[in-house]
């Protein structure tokens, strides 16, 4: 019998918010209000507190690698704690550790919504999201030791996450066998979001009229995300950032990056890209 949790997976930057609040609206009846930091599908599987309360642990002197054991409990506890559908964010790796235990065990999953986007948009936003050079992002981007979470003077309440390659965390999402997914382009999404949200609610086993989809999909437009923002702010926005909730398009790569960055994004990920159907007609 499946596990409650539906995982929102994502590579950093690809719509995973966008996700959650399309849901969190689609969850709630038509007309309710609440707090745009308050949105479905909250990352509650990477808080150090929680896991080492749940195992007894002490996880800031614990590697990855050890700990990935316990947060497969962990994941497993939430599951057995919450009905289904029971939503979770994440921006790990699909990842098995020693002896094939799964971070995200089968048993505790009904379901994997993977959001994949153009890595060439992906290094502009992430970039902007962490204040940080393109060219550093690009070379963070085909860095298969990438971390999250991971500071050289302090110890996060947030679990260390292994992205490593753009190219092997969608590998490793979409070619995994034990979960059902539900595959996702962050530019299809753009394209018709009420779609891509009633692909979520079946892939969840919610019950939902095209109505209550089209409607959550609007309320959801980026347009309203930035106003809830200006109005609320936004808890998940890193603290130097000056807004979470940007440009929300598609193709900015096409007057943003350089030719020889695109060049070195198509070189480091060709092959998934080509498999997305991301690869610039030039290159093709």
């Amino acid at each position: 019998m499946p596990g409650s949790i539906v995982w929102l997976a994502s590579y950093p930057k690809s719509g995973n918010t966008w996700v959650r609040a399309m849901l969190t609206h689609l969850l709630h009846a038509p007309g309710e209000d609440f707090s745009v930091n308050a949105l479905a599908g909250a990352p509650e599987g990477g808080d150090r507190h929680s896991l080492d309360d749940a195992c007894a642990i002490s996880s800031a002197e614990m590697t990855p690698a050890e700990l990935l054991p316990y947060r497969a409990l962990l994941h497993r506890q939430m599951a057995d704690e919450n009905s289904a559908p029971h939503f979770v964010k994440t921006h790990d790796r699909y990842a098995l550790g020693a002896g094939g235990t799964a971070l995200f065990p089968a048993d505790a999953s009904r379901a994997a919504i993977y959001i994949v986007r153009n890595p060439l948009d992906v290094a502009l936003s992430f970039a902007h999201h962490g204040q940080q050079d393109v060219d550093a992002t690009i070379a963070r981007m085909a860095n298969p030791e990438a971390m999250l979470n991971v500071w050289p003077d302090r110890i996060s309440d947030f679990l260390p996450v292994h992205l490593g390659r753009w190219s092997d965390h969608v590998a490793g999402w979409t070619r995994q066998k034990a979960i059902p997914l539900c595959l996702l382009r962050y530019e299809d999404m753009l394209a018709d979001p009420a779609t891509a949200l009633a692909r979520i609610a079946a892939a969840a086993g919610i019950d939902a009229s095209p109505a209550a989809i089209a409607a959550a999909a609007a309320a959801s437009s980026f347009d309203r995300l930035r106003a809830r923002e200006a109005d609320e702010g936004f808890t998940e926005k890193p603290a130097n950032m000056p807004r979470f909730f940007r440009a929300g398009r598609a193709g900015e790569w096409r007057s943003a990056l350089t030719d020889a960055q695109i060049a070195r994004i198509v070189a480091d990920h060709r092959d998934r890209m080509a498999a997305l159907d991301y690869l610039p007609a030039s290159m093709a």
